[in-house]
Protein backbone atom coordinates (compact mmCIF):
# COMPACT_ATOMS: atom_id res chain seq x y z
CA UNK A 1 0.00 0.00 0.00
CA UNK A 2 2.92 2.35 0.67
CA UNK A 3 4.15 1.70 -2.86
CA UNK A 4 0.65 2.52 -4.12
CA UNK A 5 0.72 5.85 -2.27
CA UNK A 6 4.13 6.76 -3.66
CA UNK A 7 2.91 5.96 -7.17
CA UNK A 8 -0.15 8.19 -6.96
CA UNK A 9 1.85 11.09 -5.51
CA UNK A 10 4.68 10.89 -8.01
CA UNK A 11 2.43 10.67 -11.05
CA UNK A 12 1.37 14.17 -12.07
CA UNK A 13 -1.44 14.81 -14.46
CA UNK A 14 -2.67 17.60 -16.65
CA UNK A 15 -2.67 21.36 -16.66
CA UNK A 16 -5.63 22.98 -14.92
CA UNK A 17 -8.21 23.94 -17.53
CA UNK A 18 -9.37 27.49 -17.02
CA UNK A 19 -13.01 28.13 -17.68
CA UNK A 20 -14.02 31.75 -18.18
CA UNK A 21 -17.74 31.16 -18.53
CA UNK A 22 -20.58 29.27 -16.94
CA UNK A 23 -21.75 25.98 -18.42
CA UNK A 24 -24.55 26.41 -20.92
CA UNK A 25 -28.07 25.23 -20.16
CA UNK A 26 -27.59 22.31 -22.57
CA UNK A 27 -24.35 21.31 -20.87
CA UNK A 28 -25.99 21.35 -17.44
CA UNK A 29 -28.92 19.28 -18.74
CA UNK A 30 -26.49 16.82 -20.33
CA UNK A 31 -24.67 16.15 -17.05
CA UNK A 32 -27.48 16.56 -14.49
CA UNK A 33 -30.27 14.75 -16.34
CA UNK A 34 -28.35 12.47 -18.70
CA UNK A 35 -27.70 8.78 -18.06
CA UNK A 36 -24.21 7.36 -18.42
CA UNK A 37 -25.29 3.91 -19.61
CA UNK A 38 -28.68 4.66 -21.18
CA UNK A 39 -30.12 6.91 -23.87
CA UNK A 40 -32.13 10.06 -23.19
CA UNK A 41 -32.63 12.29 -20.18
CA UNK A 42 -34.35 11.53 -16.92
CA UNK A 43 -35.47 13.80 -14.06
CA UNK A 44 -33.18 15.84 -11.81
CA UNK A 45 -31.46 13.81 -9.07
CA UNK A 46 -29.93 15.11 -5.87
CA UNK A 47 -29.65 14.41 -2.14
CA UNK A 48 -31.93 15.76 0.56
CA UNK A 49 -30.29 13.95 3.49
CA UNK A 50 -26.68 14.72 4.45
CA UNK A 51 -24.17 12.68 2.45
CA UNK A 52 -22.15 10.35 4.70
CA UNK A 53 -19.26 8.61 2.95
CA UNK A 54 -17.96 5.41 4.54
CA UNK A 55 -14.67 3.89 3.37
CA UNK A 56 -14.55 0.13 2.82
CA UNK A 57 -10.96 -0.85 2.09
CA UNK A 58 -9.77 -4.46 1.81
CA UNK A 59 -6.41 -3.15 3.07
CA UNK A 60 -5.79 -0.10 5.22
CA UNK A 61 -5.29 3.10 3.26
CA UNK A 62 -2.38 5.37 4.22
CA UNK A 63 -3.51 8.47 6.17
CA UNK A 64 -2.46 10.67 3.24
CA UNK A 65 -5.12 9.08 1.02
CA UNK A 66 -7.93 9.42 3.54
CA UNK A 67 -6.80 12.99 4.16
CA UNK A 68 -7.14 13.77 0.45
CA UNK A 69 -10.60 12.19 0.41
CA UNK A 70 -11.58 14.43 3.32
CA UNK A 71 -10.23 17.44 1.43
CA UNK A 72 -12.37 16.58 -1.61
CA UNK A 73 -15.48 16.06 0.51
CA UNK A 74 -14.94 19.46 2.12
CA UNK A 75 -14.65 20.99 -1.37
CA UNK A 76 -17.88 19.28 -2.50
CA UNK A 77 -19.57 20.48 0.69
CA UNK A 78 -18.46 24.00 -0.14
CA UNK A 79 -19.58 23.82 -3.77
CA UNK A 80 -23.03 22.39 -3.05
CA UNK A 81 -23.64 24.04 0.33
CA UNK A 82 -24.99 20.61 1.29
CA UNK A 83 -23.61 18.48 4.16
CA UNK A 84 -21.03 16.01 2.79
CA UNK A 85 -18.50 14.30 5.04
CA UNK A 86 -16.70 11.03 5.80
CA UNK A 87 -18.00 8.79 8.59
CA UNK A 88 -16.66 5.64 10.19
CA UNK A 89 -19.95 3.72 10.08
CA UNK A 90 -23.56 3.82 8.87
CA UNK A 91 -22.67 5.71 5.69
CA UNK A 92 -25.22 6.19 2.92
CA UNK A 93 -22.35 6.19 0.39
CA UNK A 94 -20.05 3.16 0.50
CA UNK A 95 -16.60 3.78 -1.05
CA UNK A 96 -14.87 0.47 -1.75
CA UNK A 97 -11.14 0.12 -2.45
CA UNK A 98 -10.44 -3.40 -3.67
CA UNK A 99 -7.89 -5.24 -5.79
CA UNK A 100 -8.45 -5.54 -9.53
CA UNK A 101 -8.78 -9.30 -8.99
CA UNK A 102 -11.82 -8.79 -6.73
CA UNK A 103 -13.46 -5.88 -8.56
CA UNK A 104 -16.07 -7.74 -10.64
CA UNK A 105 -17.04 -10.11 -7.83
CA UNK A 106 -17.39 -7.29 -5.32
CA UNK A 107 -19.45 -5.22 -7.74
CA UNK A 108 -21.88 -8.11 -8.26
CA UNK A 109 -22.30 -8.33 -4.49
CA UNK A 110 -22.92 -4.64 -3.82
CA UNK A 111 -24.44 -3.17 -6.99
CA UNK A 112 -26.99 -3.86 -9.70
CA UNK A 113 -25.65 -5.26 -12.98
CA UNK A 114 -22.11 -5.99 -14.08
CA UNK A 115 -19.05 -3.81 -13.57
CA UNK A 116 -18.79 -1.62 -16.73
CA UNK A 117 -16.31 -3.27 -19.11
CA UNK A 118 -14.84 0.04 -20.30
CA UNK A 119 -14.50 1.60 -16.84
CA UNK A 120 -11.50 1.88 -14.55
CA UNK A 121 -13.74 2.71 -11.56
CA UNK A 122 -17.50 2.90 -11.17
CA UNK A 123 -20.31 4.40 -9.12
CA UNK A 124 -24.01 3.77 -8.78
CA UNK A 125 -26.75 5.73 -7.01
CA UNK A 126 -30.15 4.70 -5.71
CA UNK A 127 -33.02 7.18 -6.00
CA UNK A 128 -36.59 7.39 -4.81
CA UNK A 129 -39.47 7.71 -7.26
CA UNK A 130 -39.25 11.49 -6.79
CA UNK A 131 -35.58 11.68 -7.81
CA UNK A 132 -34.12 12.02 -4.32
CA UNK A 133 -30.81 10.17 -4.02
CA UNK A 134 -30.93 7.83 -1.04
CA UNK A 135 -27.70 5.81 -1.35
CA UNK A 136 -24.52 5.52 -3.38
CA UNK A 137 -21.84 2.90 -4.08
CA UNK A 138 -18.35 3.54 -5.47
CA UNK A 139 -15.83 0.85 -6.34
CA UNK A 140 -12.19 1.58 -7.16
CA UNK A 141 -9.71 -1.19 -8.04
CA UNK A 142 -6.90 0.51 -6.12
CA UNK A 143 -3.94 -1.42 -7.53
CA UNK A 144 -4.93 -0.97 -11.18
CA UNK A 145 -5.93 2.67 -10.70
CA UNK A 146 -2.60 3.43 -9.00
CA UNK A 147 -0.63 1.69 -11.74
CA UNK A 148 -2.31 3.96 -14.28
CA UNK A 149 -1.78 7.06 -12.13
CA UNK A 150 -5.54 7.41 -11.75
CA UNK A 151 -6.28 6.55 -8.13
CA UNK A 152 -6.96 10.12 -7.02
CA UNK A 153 -8.75 11.08 -10.23
CA UNK A 154 -11.08 8.08 -9.75
CA UNK A 155 -11.83 9.32 -6.25
CA UNK A 156 -12.51 12.86 -7.51
CA UNK A 157 -14.75 11.85 -10.41
CA UNK A 158 -16.83 9.20 -8.66
CA UNK A 159 -17.40 11.12 -5.42
CA UNK A 160 -18.43 14.15 -7.47
CA UNK A 161 -20.83 12.13 -9.61
CA UNK A 162 -22.71 10.61 -6.67
CA UNK A 163 -23.87 14.14 -5.76
CA UNK A 164 -26.26 13.89 -8.73
CA UNK A 165 -24.15 14.96 -11.72
CA UNK A 166 -23.96 11.37 -12.89
CA UNK A 167 -23.45 11.61 -16.63
CA UNK A 168 -20.32 11.93 -18.77
CA UNK A 169 -20.30 13.87 -22.02
CA UNK A 170 -17.85 15.00 -24.69
CA UNK A 171 -20.00 18.14 -25.04
CA UNK A 172 -18.86 19.54 -21.69
CA UNK A 173 -15.38 21.08 -21.49
CA UNK A 174 -13.32 21.75 -19.45
CA UNK A 175 -14.72 19.21 -17.01
CA UNK A 176 -14.02 15.97 -15.17
CA UNK A 177 -17.31 14.76 -16.67
CA UNK A 178 -15.69 14.60 -20.11
CA UNK A 179 -13.91 11.26 -20.56
CA UNK A 180 -11.97 12.62 -23.55
CA UNK A 181 -10.71 15.56 -21.51
CA UNK A 182 -7.38 15.49 -19.68
CA UNK A 183 -8.92 17.12 -16.60
CA UNK A 184 -8.40 15.03 -13.47
CA UNK A 185 -9.48 17.63 -10.92
CA UNK A 186 -12.69 19.62 -10.50
CA UNK A 187 -12.80 22.65 -12.78
CA UNK A 188 -14.62 25.95 -12.17
CA UNK A 189 -17.27 24.76 -14.64
CA UNK A 190 -17.83 21.63 -12.53
CA UNK A 191 -18.08 23.77 -9.40
CA UNK A 192 -20.75 25.97 -11.00
CA UNK A 193 -22.80 22.92 -12.01
CA UNK A 194 -22.58 21.56 -8.46
CA UNK A 195 -23.58 24.96 -7.08
CA UNK A 196 -26.55 25.19 -9.42
CA UNK A 197 -27.71 21.63 -8.71
CA UNK A 198 -28.21 22.37 -5.01
CA UNK A 199 -29.74 25.82 -5.29
CA UNK A 200 -33.34 25.98 -3.96
CA UNK A 201 -34.64 27.01 -7.39
CA UNK A 202 -34.05 23.41 -8.46
CA UNK A 203 -35.64 20.37 -6.85
CA UNK A 204 -35.22 16.62 -7.17
CA UNK A 205 -37.67 15.14 -9.65
CA UNK A 206 -37.85 18.17 -11.96
CA UNK A 207 -38.31 17.34 -15.64
CA UNK A 208 -36.02 18.67 -18.35
CA UNK A 209 -38.60 21.33 -19.27
CA UNK A 210 -38.88 22.46 -15.65
CA UNK A 211 -35.10 22.65 -15.25
CA UNK A 212 -34.70 24.62 -18.48
CA UNK A 213 -37.17 27.25 -17.28
CA UNK A 214 -34.96 28.26 -14.37
CA UNK A 215 -31.38 27.12 -14.87
CA UNK A 216 -30.30 29.71 -17.45
CA UNK A 217 -31.03 32.61 -15.08
CA UNK A 218 -29.59 30.63 -12.19
CA UNK A 219 -26.25 30.12 -13.94
CA UNK A 220 -26.12 33.81 -14.90
CA UNK A 221 -26.70 34.83 -11.28
CA UNK A 222 -23.90 32.54 -10.11
CA UNK A 223 -21.51 34.14 -12.56
CA UNK A 224 -22.56 37.66 -11.59
CA UNK A 225 -22.07 36.88 -7.89
CA UNK A 226 -18.40 36.02 -8.43
CA UNK A 227 -18.80 32.27 -8.04
CA UNK A 228 -16.28 31.57 -10.80
CA UNK A 229 -13.49 33.42 -9.00
CA UNK A 230 -14.42 31.72 -5.72
CA UNK A 231 -14.34 28.31 -7.42
CA UNK A 232 -10.92 28.93 -8.93
CA UNK A 233 -9.50 30.08 -5.59
CA UNK A 234 -10.96 27.17 -3.63
CA UNK A 235 -9.87 24.51 -6.11
CA UNK A 236 -6.34 25.87 -6.47
CA UNK A 237 -5.88 25.96 -2.69
CA UNK A 238 -6.20 22.17 -2.36
CA UNK A 239 -3.44 19.60 -2.19
CA UNK A 240 -5.41 17.59 -4.73
CA UNK A 241 -4.95 20.40 -7.24
CA UNK A 242 -1.18 20.29 -6.69
CA UNK A 243 -1.06 16.52 -7.14
CA UNK A 244 -3.36 16.27 -10.17
CA UNK A 245 -2.20 19.25 -12.22
CA UNK A 246 0.96 20.72 -13.68
CA UNK A 247 0.92 24.52 -14.15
Amino acid sequence: MLRLLLTLILVTQTSFARSESAPSVDQFIEIALGQEYAEGNTHLRRWEAPVRVELRASAALPPAVTGLIDELLALLNDATDHPIERVSEAGNVQLYFVSQRDAKTTWREIAAGEFPVDALCAAQIKTSSSGVITAGIILIPADRAAQQGRLLSCVVEELTQITGLVNDSDKVFPSIFNDRSTNQMLTPMDWLMLRALYRPELQAGMSEAEVRRVVDQLLKELMQSGELAKATQKIRATQLFELLNVN
